[in-house]
């Protein structure tokens, strides 16, 4: 590497560099209320940290009990037990502190915990300086004793200050990615909510303007069918969260206008349940589901097919939420849950942004599942559990 290459990296090194943070300064982040609350979402300490804190506890104890024994030839089981006792207190303070700064990293409980440690800290260290002109002990192993337990207690300190400053940072980047996560969630609910096909207002539109052109008796249902479905349509640009029936009468006006175009050949039946009528979906979810139905198992055949849409609650209290027919069912092997060229498929990418929508407004609680019918067809199935 030239020295100039390594002039530039350093440059860039040092532009880097947050010297609040390199010079253990404290944390940097200060947050807001509301992010506070936001942050109050993360876990807490997880059980093996707490359980590492608790073994070295234990065991500064034991130290602590050995040594006296060995330095201040104290035998007396009263005062071991005092020693013991007093090393733990000591620990589970500590072990308090941490949980603190892990709830909340800021500079002012950082230093409001400090000045509480440095106290005990001068409390343990006249301790046993009173204990050691008290015992008569000699100079130098009291000192050893003395110089142990403070470095000790440095280290504790020192790992807590490292583990706020780690802490606070981890909370800034995790409050980031929260909001990139929502930022792309709000981005995939606008686009998907804009998916009005282009072609089929299109169609739509061009059989309305030959009916009418023809006086053909047809032009006036399709034409309040369409303006209905427009109108039902309207809320999915509005909110993050529509009823099951809010729903449910966007995927009828819309299977009302492909009627009107295709005449027999479509067919269809709602069956919402009361119970479920009030559940909530993204907006757009059964829609698609509907759209995809139509496409893909009534429009390929020339008899057409039925579309039936089904809404229950389950024993769980969960909702269930099923849009059937009668075509030729599924495209063996689709996988709409992988971002593969195959999941293209028979509507695979529209299911695969349908299932990552419910994911993310429901989390693993929302499942979308593809199956064949007997003896034909297709059954595409939203479940929600309760939460």
């Amino acid at each position: 590497m030239s020295l100039r290459g390594l002039g530039a990296r350093l440059r860039q090194f040092w532009r880097e560099v947050d010297w609040r943070v390199a010079l253990l300064l404290g944390p940097r982040h200060r947050f807001t209320p509301a992010q506070w609350t936001r942050l109050d979402a993360l876990p807490p300490m997880s059980a093996s940290i707490t359980a590492a804190v608790w073994l070295n506890i234990l065991a500064s104890g034991a130290f602590c009990v050995i040594a006296m024994r060995q330095f201040f030839s104290v035998t007396s089981a009263a005062e071991l037990l005092v020693v013991f006792l007093v090393s733990q207190a000591i620990g589970i303070l500590q072990l308090l502190m941490l949980r603190s700064l892990w709830r909340r990293p800021t500079m002012t409980r950082l230093y409001l915990l400090f000045g509480l440690y440095a106290a005990v800290w001068g409390a343990s260290a006249e301790g046993m300086h009173v204990w050691q002109l008290h015992a008569g002990t000699a100079r130098e192993p009291a000192r050893f004793m003395l110089t142990t337990l403070m470095l000790g207690m440095m280290l504790g300190a020192l790992a807590l200050w490292i583990m706020a400053c780690w802490r606070n940072e981890y909370c800034d980047q995790w409050l980031r990615e929260q909001d990139r996560q929502a930022e792309a969630l709000e981005l995939a609910r606008r686009l998907a909510t804009a998916q009005i096909q282009p072609h089929f207002l299109f169609n739509s539109l061009a059989a309305l303007q030959h009916w009418v052109q023809h006086k053909d008796d047809r032009a006036a249902p399709l034409l309040g069918s369409l303006t209905g479905y427009l109108r039902a349509t309207l809320p999915l640009f509005e909110r993050d969260l529509l009823s099951v029936a809010e729903e449910a009468e966007a995927a009828r006006r819309y299977l009302e206008v492909m009627q009107a175009r295709l005449g027999e050949r479509l067919r269809f039946r709602l069956d919402i349940a009361p119970d479920a009528a009030q559940a909530l979906l993204p907006p757009g979810v059964l829609l698609t589901l509907v759209e995809n139905a139509v496409e893909h198992g009534v429009q390929p055949r020339i008899d057409g097919g039925e579309i039936c849409i089904r809404a229950r609650q389950d024993a769980q209290g969960g909702l269930c939420l099923q849009v059937l027919d009668d075509g030729d069912g599924p495209v063996p092997g689709l996988d709409f849950d992988q971002p593969t060229p195959g999941a293209t498929r028979q509507g695979g990418l529209g299911l695969r942004n349908t299932l990552l929508r419910l994911r993310q407004a429901f989390g693993e609680r929302a499942s979308l599942q593809l199956r064949p019918l007997e003896p034909g067809g297709c059954a595409a199935e939203v479940r929600i559990q309760p939460a």
